[in-house]
């Protein structure tokens, strides 16, 4: 490989916050909310001109999942005050139940409306935000990250901050400060797929949901009229034998997952999710720019496919697709304590846990065609503090899908309300850190889940109020996935 030498320059160092946290997806509103809230001065940084990450820039609809299978909600706090605020902005429905039966409870949202939603937060909260914005590179001295180097329009510059918290999605800035991690599966570090969401206006609804009840065979579990007629928001999962059929034929791309699964949002649009494209690294540029092309193709087909097959959709047109891929997996850090799928499948509870999750292991396959689907709520555990704590540095907590976690654990931690909750933990540690002067590890437990709870944060083994939507109650808990590639290896 061929070398050039950069040369040296200085930087202007453009900010020195307490806490800076990289990121505007999921995790980093959580955090960058909670922490100025919390006292510290925060500074946001992003790569784009708008905050909500998956929420947003790749359009991932809808946000899974708040409840458990008996109508317990289990994620609150800033993440259920950000669905209150779309429902009254009229960016979302709110919490309704999934027809895939799968799923505890759903919450479809507008991802445009939701933009002006995240900015009326932030800018609330006393967040300081720099879109447009890479961060390029870290300094490290004595175990601490001494500085951000970033680059946008106004050139290369730096931030000293006191604590650091990546929620870039990847796990970026322990890459650059050299700190340990590993990608995708244990065995040989193939990960999740990629997919390009789009959505799709112009859809007859009624015709849709009488096409549904006269093709009940063809969908995962066989809806019911009832179930159906019922259904405040469209969930929609099967076609496998269709789609199969398609790919054989060449009218879809063999990459594109073997079902159709899509979702309907506010304003009678819908969000599809079946392209894919496999064998791909995310922290790849190479790999993200084949995405781009393939997937943008694949789109294209899929629409064809739904105006052909599906009823009601005759007449629809493509809204628009996502401002980039969605990408599920890439870097895992290794923290101080790993989550595992036992933690996932019993319900653990810790000391220092920081949020809880209940979504399914959900494990798209990086190769082959059958995907891992538990299904959601049937257990709640909580993600310990020391998850987020990467080895080897003690200014610096990691927040969102690139948590210490194995493979299959991540599989039910990287949905967006779970990683809100465990944004909203590592922003409200890392303003304790700064009030209390200490270290990432000097952290005071007892306190730091006193103050989420006091917030709003649900968390196990303690005192407080359940409550419990009997309308998202799930009837069917473990259905057949034959009709969309789905299979459960966890059920014993």
């Amino acid at each position: 490989m061929e070398y050039i030498t950069e040369i040296q320059k200085k930087l202007s160092v453009v900010a020195r916050p307490e806490v800076l946290v990289v990121g505007a997806g999921p995790a980093g509103l959580g955090a960058a909310i909670a922490a100025a809230r919390n006292g510290a001065d925060t500074m946001l940084v992003e790569r784009y001109g708008f905050p909500g990450g998956n929420l947003t820039t790749s359009m991932v609809n809808p946000i899974f999942t708040f409840h458990d299978i008996n109508g317990r909600q289990i994620i609150k706090g800033i993440t259920e005050e950000m669905v209150q605020r779309m429902i009254e902005a009229g960016a979302s429905i709110g919490h309704v139940t999934d027809l895939t039966f799968d799923n505890a409870s759903m919450t479809p949202f507008d991802p445009e409306r939701s933009k002006v939603v995240l900015l009326e937060m932030l800018e609330e909260a006393g967040v300081g935000m720099l879109f447009h914005t890479l961060v390029t590179g870290v300094q490290v001295n004595n175990g601490r990250i001494e500085t951000v180097i970033i680059e946008n329009k106004s050139g290369r510059q730096a931030i000293c901050p006191q604590h650091v918290i990546d929620c870039s999605g990847d796990a970026d800035i322990v890459a650059f400060a050299d700190l340990p991690f590993s990608k995708g599966r244990e065995d040989d570090g193939a990960m999740q797929p990629a997919t390009l969401y789009f959505r799709v206006g112009n859809v007859d609804n009624t015709e849709l949901r009488a096409w549904m009840k006269a093709n009940r065979d063809i969908l995962k579990d066989n809806p019911t009229d009832k179930e159906i007629d019922s259904q405040r928001a469209i969930a929609f999962l099967g076609l496998n034998m269709l789609v199969n059929k398609a790919i054989a034929d060449g009218e879809l791309d063999r990459e594109v997952a073997p079902r159709i699964l899509m979702y309907e949002l506010p304003n009678n649009q819908f969000s599809v999710n079946t392209t894919r494209l496999q064998n791909m690294d995310a922290t790849n540029a190479g790999d993200l720019t084949k995405a781009e092309i393939s997937l943008r193709k694949q789109v294209l087909q899929v629409h064809e496919f739904l105006k052909k097959r599906i009823g009601g959709f005759a007449g629809s047109y493509i809204i628009d697709t996502a401002v980039q891929v969605g990408t599920r997996e890439s870097r895992h850090i290794k923290g101080d304590y790993t989550l595992t799928q036992e933690d996932i499948l019993q319900g653990a509870s810790f000391k220092d846990g920081v949020a809880c999750g209940t979504f399914a292991i959900d494990i798209h396959p990086p190769h082959g065609q059958q995907q891992i689907f538990t299904g959601s709520g049937k257990a709640v555990y909580e993600i310990p503090y020391r998850c987020m704590l990467p080895e080897g540095i003690d200014n610096l907590l990691v927040a969102g899908k690139t948590i210490s976690a194995t493979h299959t654990a991540f599989g039910s931690i990287r949905v967006m309300a779970t990683c809100m909750a465990m944004g909203e933990g590592a922003g409200t540690a890392a303003a304790l850190l700064v009030k209390n002067s200490s270290s990432t590890r000097e952290i005071n437990v007892g306190e730091l889940r006193e103050v989420l709870v006091k917030n709003g944060q649900f968390l196990l083994n303690e005192d407080l109020k359940e409550d419990v939507d009997e309308n998202l109650i799930l009837k069917r808990v473990n259905g057949s996935g034959e009709k969309a590639s789905h299979y459960n290896p966890f059920l014993k």
